[in-house]
């Protein structure tokens, strides 16, 4: 599964530039959407009709954090099914304890070096393998 639309909802604006720049250097042909504000993103999502491939969400978000974005995600018809990785630069209890509460979610954490974040990121958007469905 090659993902080519991609939603990423995260308020630091460096790292938004990051994850475009990392994707644009294996793949320049996918789109990203950029979000900043969780709350948002999800009156968006609820108002289109064309979703994303897959979301790509910052935990510690202004107006609602990660885990409050997923069980709203989660209502919305439509959305229930498309693949969410916590994107984070924190690794802590409370991000683990949400992508066990979701099982469908993916948990990948923010590098300093460009080349791993292109690494990691490259292995998610390019993987063979669905992250859900």
């Amino acid at each position: 599964m090659q993902y080519k639309n991609i939603l990423l909802v995260d308020d630091d604006t460096d790292d938004t530039e990051i994850f475009q720049m990392a994707v644009a250097s294996f793949d320049s042909n996918i789109k990203i959407s950029i979000e900043n504000n969780a709350l948002k993103s999800l009156k968006k999502l609820k108002e289109t009709t064309k979703f994303p491939d897959i979301i790509f969400l910052d935990y510690y978000m202004p107006y609602l954090d990660g885990s409050e974005f997923l069980k709203l995600l989660r209502e919305i018809k439509g959305l229930k099914k498309i693949p969410v990785v916590l994107y984070s630069g924190q690794a802590g209890s409370a991000i683990k304890d949400v992508a066990a509460t979701f099982k469908d979610v993916k948990f990948l954490k923010k590098k300093s070096d460009f080349r791993d974040i292109v690494d990691s990121l490259k292995s998610i958007i390019k993987s063979e393998t669905p992250i859900s469905k």
